[in-house]
Protein backbone atom coordinates (compact mmCIF):
# COMPACT_ATOMS: atom_id res chain seq x y z
CA UNK A 1 0.00 0.00 0.00
CA UNK A 2 1.51 3.17 -0.99
CA UNK A 3 2.29 5.88 2.05
CA UNK A 4 0.28 8.96 2.43
CA UNK A 5 1.33 12.17 2.50
CA UNK A 6 0.78 13.11 6.67
CA UNK A 7 3.04 9.39 7.20
CA UNK A 8 5.44 10.78 5.52
CA UNK A 9 5.41 14.06 6.67
CA UNK A 10 5.73 12.40 10.47
CA UNK A 11 8.72 9.99 9.07
CA UNK A 12 6.28 7.10 9.91
CA UNK A 13 7.37 5.35 6.87
CA UNK A 14 9.73 3.31 5.60
CA UNK A 15 11.71 2.95 8.85
CA UNK A 16 11.68 -0.66 9.43
CA UNK A 17 10.66 -0.59 13.37
CA UNK A 18 7.44 1.09 12.05
CA UNK A 19 4.47 -1.34 10.89
CA UNK A 20 1.06 0.17 10.20
CA UNK A 21 -1.18 -2.15 8.59
CA UNK A 22 -3.99 0.08 7.29
CA UNK A 23 -1.94 3.36 6.39
CA UNK A 24 -5.34 5.03 5.04
CA UNK A 25 -6.84 4.73 8.31
CA UNK A 26 -4.39 5.85 9.84
CA UNK A 27 -4.15 8.64 7.76
CA UNK A 28 -7.21 9.86 8.52
CA UNK A 29 -6.86 9.59 12.40
CA UNK A 30 -3.74 11.71 12.24
CA UNK A 31 -5.11 13.83 9.98
CA UNK A 32 -8.40 14.59 11.99
CA UNK A 33 -6.22 14.92 15.68
CA UNK A 34 -4.33 17.83 14.08
CA UNK A 35 -7.12 19.25 12.60
CA UNK A 36 -9.09 19.55 15.70
CA UNK A 37 -5.72 20.32 17.81
CA UNK A 38 -4.92 20.10 21.61
CA UNK A 39 -8.01 21.57 22.68
CA UNK A 40 -9.98 18.06 21.81
CA UNK A 41 -6.63 15.97 22.77
CA UNK A 42 -6.02 13.62 25.56
CA UNK A 43 -3.75 11.20 26.25
CA UNK A 44 -4.42 7.64 28.06
CA UNK A 45 -1.06 5.47 28.54
CA UNK A 46 0.33 2.46 30.22
CA UNK A 47 3.34 2.76 32.46
CA UNK A 48 5.60 -0.23 32.65
CA UNK A 49 7.34 -0.95 29.63
CA UNK A 50 5.54 1.84 27.88
CA UNK A 51 6.86 5.07 29.11
CA UNK A 52 9.19 3.42 31.26
CA UNK A 53 12.08 1.50 29.43
CA UNK A 54 11.59 -2.48 28.30
CA UNK A 55 15.31 -3.02 28.58
CA UNK A 56 19.13 -0.06 28.65
CA UNK A 57 22.20 -0.94 27.66
CA UNK A 58 21.01 -4.83 26.69
CA UNK A 59 19.94 -5.26 30.37
CA UNK A 60 16.32 -5.87 31.10
CA UNK A 61 14.53 -3.20 33.16
CA UNK A 62 12.34 -3.90 36.13
CA UNK A 63 9.09 -3.21 35.84
CA UNK A 64 7.22 -1.47 39.05
CA UNK A 65 6.44 -3.91 41.01
CA UNK A 66 9.77 -5.58 40.75
CA UNK A 67 11.75 -2.64 42.21
CA UNK A 68 10.53 -3.81 44.87
CA UNK A 69 9.91 -7.57 44.65
CA UNK A 70 13.79 -7.68 43.57
CA UNK A 71 15.53 -4.93 45.99
CA UNK A 72 17.64 -5.83 49.20
CA UNK A 73 14.03 -4.74 51.19
CA UNK A 74 12.87 -8.65 50.36
CA UNK A 75 14.90 -11.50 52.01
CA UNK A 76 16.68 -14.10 49.27
CA UNK A 77 13.77 -16.64 49.74
CA UNK A 78 11.50 -14.06 49.32
CA UNK A 79 12.98 -12.69 46.35
CA UNK A 80 12.65 -16.75 44.92
CA UNK A 81 9.03 -17.03 46.54
CA UNK A 82 7.94 -13.75 44.10
CA UNK A 83 10.27 -15.36 40.95
CA UNK A 84 8.50 -18.88 41.48
CA UNK A 85 4.82 -16.94 41.31
CA UNK A 86 6.11 -14.78 38.52
CA UNK A 87 7.35 -17.85 36.61
CA UNK A 88 3.97 -19.77 37.10
CA UNK A 89 1.41 -16.85 35.77
CA UNK A 90 3.54 -14.56 33.68
CA UNK A 91 3.10 -17.21 30.85
CA UNK A 92 -0.56 -17.38 31.20
CA UNK A 93 -0.59 -13.89 30.66
CA UNK A 94 0.54 -13.47 27.48
CA UNK A 95 -0.48 -16.61 26.24
CA UNK A 96 -2.54 -16.09 22.75
CA UNK A 97 -4.79 -19.61 23.75
CA UNK A 98 -6.11 -18.90 27.23
CA UNK A 99 -9.29 -17.50 27.25
CA UNK A 100 -9.57 -13.99 28.67
CA UNK A 101 -12.51 -15.00 30.45
CA UNK A 102 -10.31 -17.28 32.28
CA UNK A 103 -7.17 -15.56 32.55
CA UNK A 104 -8.96 -12.52 34.19
CA UNK A 105 -9.10 -15.00 37.65
CA UNK A 106 -5.71 -16.16 36.68
CA UNK A 107 -4.47 -12.02 36.95
CA UNK A 108 -6.47 -11.46 40.08
CA UNK A 109 -4.58 -14.52 41.50
CA UNK A 110 -1.30 -13.26 40.22
CA UNK A 111 -1.25 -9.63 41.65
CA UNK A 112 -3.02 -10.92 45.06
CA UNK A 113 -0.13 -13.47 46.01
CA UNK A 114 2.71 -10.84 44.99
CA UNK A 115 0.56 -8.01 46.90
CA UNK A 116 0.53 -11.11 49.78
CA UNK A 117 4.29 -11.74 49.87
CA UNK A 118 4.61 -7.67 50.06
CA UNK A 119 2.50 -7.66 53.05
CA UNK A 120 4.49 -10.03 54.70
CA UNK A 121 7.80 -8.97 54.23
CA UNK A 122 7.40 -5.93 56.93
CA UNK A 123 8.21 -3.35 54.59
CA UNK A 124 8.55 0.02 55.58
CA UNK A 125 7.38 3.47 53.49
CA UNK A 126 10.54 5.43 54.07
CA UNK A 127 12.35 2.46 53.02
CA UNK A 128 10.28 1.81 49.89
CA UNK A 129 10.80 5.46 48.71
CA UNK A 130 14.92 5.68 49.32
CA UNK A 131 14.77 2.32 47.21
CA UNK A 132 12.63 3.55 44.51
CA UNK A 133 14.52 6.50 43.94
CA UNK A 134 17.94 4.59 44.43
CA UNK A 135 16.81 1.68 42.17
CA UNK A 136 13.98 2.56 39.88
CA UNK A 137 13.74 1.72 35.77
CA UNK A 138 14.76 4.46 33.52
CA UNK A 139 12.17 6.02 31.19
CA UNK A 140 12.27 5.67 27.64
CA UNK A 141 14.32 8.59 26.15
CA UNK A 142 11.78 11.66 25.44
CA UNK A 143 9.28 10.63 28.09
CA UNK A 144 10.78 13.87 29.49
CA UNK A 145 9.50 15.73 26.52
CA UNK A 146 6.37 13.90 26.10
CA UNK A 147 5.36 14.56 29.82
CA UNK A 148 6.54 18.34 30.25
CA UNK A 149 5.12 19.21 26.27
CA UNK A 150 1.70 17.72 27.43
CA UNK A 151 1.74 19.85 30.16
CA UNK A 152 3.16 23.12 28.62
CA UNK A 153 -0.36 22.96 26.14
CA UNK A 154 -2.13 22.03 29.68
CA UNK A 155 -3.43 18.85 27.63
CA UNK A 156 -4.37 15.61 30.15
CA UNK A 157 -2.79 12.71 30.59
CA UNK A 158 -3.72 9.38 32.27
CA UNK A 159 -1.06 6.85 33.32
CA UNK A 160 -3.27 3.83 33.85
CA UNK A 161 -1.04 1.08 35.27
CA UNK A 162 -1.65 -2.71 37.03
CA UNK A 163 1.75 -1.84 38.07
CA UNK A 164 2.38 0.11 41.57
CA UNK A 165 1.08 3.40 41.68
CA UNK A 166 4.11 4.66 44.82
CA UNK A 167 6.69 3.45 42.91
CA UNK A 168 5.37 5.37 39.59
CA UNK A 169 4.97 8.76 41.16
CA UNK A 170 8.13 8.81 42.94
CA UNK A 171 9.76 7.90 39.47
CA UNK A 172 8.09 10.99 38.15
CA UNK A 173 8.89 13.21 40.97
CA UNK A 174 12.64 11.81 40.75
CA UNK A 175 12.66 12.76 37.32
CA UNK A 176 11.01 16.18 38.04
CA UNK A 177 8.22 14.66 35.82
CA UNK A 178 5.57 16.03 38.50
CA UNK A 179 2.58 17.78 36.31
CA UNK A 180 -1.19 18.76 37.17
CA UNK A 181 -2.21 17.17 34.01
CA UNK A 182 -0.95 14.05 35.00
CA UNK A 183 -2.98 11.50 36.95
CA UNK A 184 -2.16 8.29 38.05
CA UNK A 185 -4.52 5.32 38.38
CA UNK A 186 -2.56 2.32 39.85
CA UNK A 187 -2.52 0.19 42.26
CA UNK A 188 -1.45 2.28 45.30
CA UNK A 189 -0.12 0.75 49.20
CA UNK A 190 -1.59 1.71 51.98
CA UNK A 191 0.80 2.50 55.60
CA UNK A 192 -0.38 2.49 58.98
CA UNK A 193 0.88 5.70 60.78
CA UNK A 194 4.38 4.36 61.65
CA UNK A 195 4.86 3.66 57.98
CA UNK A 196 4.18 -0.08 57.91
CA UNK A 197 2.60 -1.58 54.81
CA UNK A 198 -0.63 -2.49 56.00
CA UNK A 199 -2.37 -3.43 52.79
CA UNK A 200 -3.32 -1.92 49.27
CA UNK A 201 -6.56 -0.03 47.71
CA UNK A 202 -9.04 -1.57 46.34
CA UNK A 203 -9.82 -2.00 43.42
CA UNK A 204 -7.20 -4.34 42.32
CA UNK A 205 -5.89 -3.25 39.02
CA UNK A 206 -4.30 -6.06 37.21
CA UNK A 207 -3.58 -6.16 33.09
CA UNK A 208 -7.25 -7.16 32.28
CA UNK A 209 -9.32 -4.52 33.88
CA UNK A 210 -7.51 -1.00 32.96
CA UNK A 211 -10.78 0.43 31.87
CA UNK A 212 -13.48 2.74 33.34
CA UNK A 213 -15.04 0.22 35.89
CA UNK A 214 -11.36 0.88 37.86
CA UNK A 215 -11.81 4.13 38.08
CA UNK A 216 -11.94 6.31 41.19
CA UNK A 217 -14.68 8.24 40.03
CA UNK A 218 -16.20 9.51 36.53
CA UNK A 219 -14.69 13.00 36.59
CA UNK A 220 -12.02 11.46 35.22
CA UNK A 221 -13.25 11.23 31.78
CA UNK A 222 -16.31 13.31 32.16
CA UNK A 223 -14.37 16.60 33.79
CA UNK A 224 -13.39 17.27 30.32
CA UNK A 225 -16.05 16.08 28.07
CA UNK A 226 -14.80 18.34 24.82
CA UNK A 227 -12.02 15.82 24.69
CA UNK A 228 -12.63 13.44 22.36
CA UNK A 229 -9.54 12.21 20.54
CA UNK A 230 -7.16 10.10 22.32
CA UNK A 231 -3.91 9.14 21.95
CA UNK A 232 -3.58 5.74 23.38
CA UNK A 233 0.18 4.28 24.49
CA UNK A 234 0.40 0.72 25.51
CA UNK A 235 2.61 -2.43 25.20
CA UNK A 236 0.03 -5.27 25.11
CA UNK A 237 -3.79 -6.07 24.35
CA UNK A 238 -4.99 -5.48 27.58
CA UNK A 239 -4.01 -1.91 27.37
CA UNK A 240 -6.49 -1.70 24.29
CA UNK A 241 -9.44 -0.90 27.11
CA UNK A 242 -7.93 2.15 28.45
CA UNK A 243 -10.09 4.51 27.25
CA UNK A 244 -12.95 2.51 28.04
CA UNK A 245 -15.57 4.90 29.21
CA UNK A 246 -14.03 8.50 27.10
CA UNK A 247 -17.67 9.95 26.44
CA UNK A 248 -18.39 10.68 22.68
CA UNK A 249 -15.06 9.88 21.56
CA UNK A 250 -14.24 10.50 17.88
CA UNK A 251 -10.99 9.64 17.06
CA UNK A 252 -8.69 6.80 19.33
CA UNK A 253 -5.37 6.28 17.69
CA UNK A 254 -3.99 3.14 19.31
CA UNK A 255 0.34 3.50 19.29
CA UNK A 256 1.64 0.00 21.11
CA UNK A 257 5.15 -0.65 22.00
CA UNK A 258 6.42 -4.13 21.33
CA UNK A 259 9.23 -4.84 23.40
CA UNK A 260 9.64 -8.55 23.03
CA UNK A 261 7.97 -11.84 21.34
CA UNK A 262 8.32 -10.41 18.27
CA UNK A 263 6.55 -13.68 16.59
CA UNK A 264 3.15 -11.33 17.86
CA UNK A 265 4.31 -8.78 15.68
CA UNK A 266 0.53 -10.06 13.33
CA UNK A 267 -1.51 -9.82 16.24
CA UNK A 268 -0.11 -6.24 17.17
CA UNK A 269 -0.36 -5.02 13.85
CA UNK A 270 -4.06 -6.08 14.28
CA UNK A 271 -4.85 -4.85 17.08
CA UNK A 272 -2.61 -1.02 17.44
CA UNK A 273 -2.95 1.70 14.19
CA UNK A 274 0.77 1.97 14.80
CA UNK A 275 3.27 -0.48 16.40
CA UNK A 276 6.90 0.43 17.07
CA UNK A 277 9.11 -3.05 17.57
CA UNK A 278 12.26 -2.75 20.25
CA UNK A 279 12.00 1.25 20.22
CA UNK A 280 13.19 2.77 23.57
CA UNK A 281 12.19 6.36 23.06
CA UNK A 282 9.40 8.35 22.70
CA UNK A 283 10.06 9.71 19.22
CA UNK A 284 7.16 8.65 17.55
CA UNK A 285 4.71 9.98 19.87
CA UNK A 286 6.33 12.95 20.25
CA UNK A 287 6.75 13.75 16.64
CA UNK A 288 2.80 13.47 16.30
CA UNK A 289 2.02 15.23 19.32
CA UNK A 290 4.12 18.05 17.89
CA UNK A 291 2.46 18.41 14.57
CA UNK A 292 -0.82 18.62 16.54
CA UNK A 293 -0.11 20.94 19.14
CA UNK A 294 2.08 23.07 16.55
CA UNK A 295 -0.51 23.25 14.53
CA UNK A 296 -2.35 26.14 16.68
CA UNK A 297 0.33 27.41 17.17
Amino acid sequence: MSSTSMLRLLRLVEQDHIHITDASRVEKILSNLVAAGKQKLRVISDFDQTLSRYAFNGVRCPMSHDVIAQSNLMSEPTRAKVKKVVDYYYPKEISLTIPLSEKIQLMVDFWTQIHDIFLASNLNQRDISSTIRDSSPPLREGCDTFMSTLHRHDVPLLVFSAGLGDVIQEMFSKYNMVYPNCRVVSNFMKFDGAGKLVGFHDPLIHIFNKNKSVLPDESYFTDQRERTNVILLGDSPGDLQMADGVPNVENVLKIGYLNAHLDRLDTFTELYDIVLVQDETMDVVNSILKKILDSQT
